[in-house]
């Protein structure tokens, strides 16, 4: 039974190709994240779906349907759907497609057992759930997945340490029970020994007093040394899975600013801080306000209680008004200290050329704007704390005044409460507001430590390798064959930098890919190497695509050697076997022997042992390009993607490095070489030339130099790459022209 609008036409009514138009528009009204401006890929599901009919869809059709959708959806920006024949405990809503009924948007199962399902016509209530229906739950986010989440980690390691936290817990509780100890002491004292001069009660209840101060503080030390590990244990899992998580992440997904990136992920220390034993001593500690109140009730009555209330609810609420003011300038101070640590990083990585150019006045002035900005912020931030602060305390005072006022009254008109008892109400009174007076710190650190996880968190949600695959393919042999189909690659929102729509590398092969600067020859590197995933098309390795293959698999069996260079801070010896093991150490030194590297080795006193600074200071471009073949050399590749390996290298070095190549490059093995020099072409057999809009030319090496070196090669686009006859002709012009100027 569907309880739906009956003046609204049916959903079978409706082609199942153009519900998934509505579909994928209502997916982008619920996860903005989702890509827009991609009418291909809308089009390419509509394509797909043209033929389903949905009166004759059996359960194969769905599986279909479902499938086509999430193919959209993926090239839209969606993580891998797990889709369900049943509904999930997954959060919702949910996507599906079922027969007759089409594409629907399942938000959620009410109380009666009728599920709310949305469908292209309106939403409505359905009594039975829609026969042979598939659904998916929709990301919340890009690359999202539960245990993915900051958040989900944070509190996981809770989860993980509840024990320890709860021996902190009961700790903090007997040491506030132990503090009623002092107010009764006085108590007793005042009403008890001082009128009857009992000095026996009196050392009976000193001696009491004393042995419990003296056990508070020994719960206080047990709970200090629980509270330390149980945080050394927290810090050291978090520091590692925050740093795990860092590496993981796909190289295109990587924040252009590397000094805001650091900052961020150093900002997890504020998180550690907020965790620290004074803040949960405080957590645990202020619930026991309530328990003092109760027990000042026991002792002084509702009227000395509610004193004592009052002043704790005002003292509660000023300083949740001032919680605002102090979250927002702690945001923006943050945000002003991570772009002022990226400008700093900035700085000392370029210091030579700042220097060179003379622009250090441009960054000074970027560096005390951004300075200005944060010493405002924390001033707005200190501020607002110190004035909590402030009211706290007067608060606290005029509360124990009054107090004080009111017990006195009712102990000279009655004999409700004794001296005794007020100043027992008086001394716990203190212990009801303590807390508070402590809540604008907590505030502040709260406000770092919020701010700190929304910036771990968005580089949680930065999409990882092998981003929603499961379980990545482990390949033990690479046969070196590439295809690429249909690519297109952007860098952030910036204008399209390759589009290839069909290329490939076979097995063996050697290729050089030439073109101008900005053509994307190192971008498809870097594709073929899976570091990129492009924003469409695919490029597949032996026949699967490159991102459903292992990590781990193609760090081993492709090697990618990029034009610029970063060594490591460590010696030279840790840069050559970073990664691999097994290598000894005549094996290491014959690879040095290969490309050159041995007379940097024979030239310093400390050998293999030579110091590297962070980047490679200490030693020049050349060699820190054959530090890095070196390093490929002995990592035994079946695949080799060098960008320009000798553009740093002279022409000694040049040979050494060309071969060294030759020696260690099997007949098997395949060669993707990017490079603006002749003497490079002798390593391979087949040149592809990159322009603007694709592949302009590709063929046997002879052939296409020769063709590059004729004054017509406008002629180009004949070659086998070239566009055919139904291609417009701008096109074709454009690389023609693209061949003429790489000739």
């Amino acid at each position: 039974m569907t309880m739906l609008d009956p003046t609204m036409p049916s959903a079978h009514e409706v082609r199942l190709a153009q519900q998934a138009v509505w579909l994928i528009r209502r997916c982008r009204q619920l996860r903005p994240w989702l890509s827009l401006d991609r009418p291909d890929v809308v089009d390419a599901c509509v394509s797909a779906l043209a033929e389903q009919d949905l009166n004759h869809m059996g359960s194969a059709h769905v599986v279909q349907a479902c499938q086509a959708l999430e193919q959209a959806l993926r090239a839209l920006g969606c993580p891998s759907l797990v889709w369900s024949a049943q509904h999930t405990s997954q959060a919702g809503p949910w996507i599906g497609c079922a027969p007759r009924l089409g594409w629907f948007i399942l938000h959620a199962r009410q109380a009666d057992g009728h599920w709310l399902i949305e469908t292209i016509n309106g939403s409505g209530r359905h009594a039975e759930w829609p026969e042979k229906a598939r659904i998916a739950a929709l990301p919340l986010a890009a690359g999202w997945q539960q245990q993915g989440s900051m958040r989900a980690l944070v509190w996981q390691t809770l989860q993980d340490n509840r024990n320890g936290l709860m021996q902190v817990a009961v700790c903090s509780a007997i040491a506030n029970l132990l503090l009623l100890a002092t107010s009764l002491y006085s108590m007793q004292v005042y009403d008890r020994v001082i009128p009857s001069h009992g000095l026996s009660t009196l050392v009976t209840l000193t001696v009491g007093v004393l042995i419990a101060i003296t056990l508070e503080m020994v719960i206080k030390q047990a709970r200090s040394a629980l509270m330390d590990h149980t945080i050394q244990v927290m810090d050291t899992r978090l520091s590692r899975r925050i740093f795990e998580r860092l590496l993981h992440v796909r190289l295109d997904q990587f924040p252009p600013s590397v000094g805001t990136l650091s900052s961020q992920l150093r900002s997890y220390e504020l998180i550690r801080s907020f965790a620290s034993s004074a803040t949960l001593y405080t957590l645990v500690d202020t619930p026991f306000a309530l328990v003092f109140l109760v027990i000042m009730v026991a002792i002084g009555g509702t009227m000395v209680a509610g004193v004592a209330a009052v002043f704790l609810v005002l003292a509660l609420i000023i300083g949740l008004l001032a919680r605002t003011r102090i979250e927002t300038h702690t945001r923006q101070s943050m945000a002003a200290n991570n772009r002022k640590l990226g400008l700093l990083v900035e700085a000392v990585d370029g210091a030579e050329r700042i220097k060179s150019q003379g622009s250090g006045w441009a960054f000074l002035n970027r560096w005390n704007a951004l300075s200005e900005q944060g010493i405002v912020e924390d001033a707005l931030v200190r501020h607002s704390s110190e004035s909590a602060t402030y009211w706290a305390g007067y608060l606290q005072q005029v509360s124990y005044v009054l107090l004080i006022a009111v017990g006195a009254w009712i102990a000279t008109t009655g004999t409700d409460l004794t001296a005794g008892g007020l100043i027992a109400c008086s001394i716990i009174s203190g212990r009801v507001l303590a807390p508070i007076g402590l809540l604008p710190g907590l505030m502040v650190q709260w406000a770092n430590a919020k701010s700190a996880l929304d910036h771990l968190e968005r580089i949680f949600l930065l999409r990882g390798d092998n981003h929603g695959i499961d379980h990545p393919i482990e390949r033990e042999h690479i046969r070196g064959q590439f295809e690429v189909q249909e690519i297109s690659f952007a860098y952030g929102q910036g204008p399209r930098v390759l589009s290839i729509s069909q290329w490939s590398v076979g097995p063996g092969e050697r290729v050089a890919v030439l073109g101008l600067i900005g053509s994307g020859k190192s971008t498809l590197l870097k594709l073929l190497a899976g570091l990129y995933e492009p924003q469409a098309g695919r490029v597949l390795l032996d026949g699967l695509d490159i991102q459903q293959i292992a990590r781990a698999t193609l760090s081993q069996r492709v090697a990618y050697l990029g034009q610029d260079v970063k060594l490591f801070s460590g010696t030279l010896r840790d840069n050559l076997l970073s990664g691999l093991l097994g290598i000894d150490d005549d094996t290491l030194l014959l690879a040095c022997q290969d490309t050159g590297l041995i007379h940097l080795i024979q030239s310093h006193p400390r050998g293999l042992d030579l110091p590297i600074g962070e980047g490679g200071s200490g030693v020049s471009g050349g060699q820190r390009q054959a530090v890095a073949l070196t390093r490929l050399l002995l990592s035994r590749p079946r695949v080799w993607l060098l960008d320009e390996p000798t553009a740093s290298m002279d022409d000694n070095a040049e040979m050494a490095a060309l071969r060294a190549i030759e020696r260690h490059l099997a007949t098997t093995d395949t060669l993707v070489l990017v490079t603006h020099k002749p003497r490079l072409l002798g390593l391979v057999n087949r040149v592809v030339v990159l322009g603007p809009h694709g592949v302009v030319l590709d063929g046997p090496r002879d052939q296409v130099l020769q063709r590059l070196q004729q004054p017509g090669a406008r002629e180009a686009s004949t070659s086998p790459a070239e566009p055919s006859a139904d291609v417009p002709a701008e096109r074709a012009s454009q690389k023609a022209q693209a061949a003429q100027e790489v000739a």
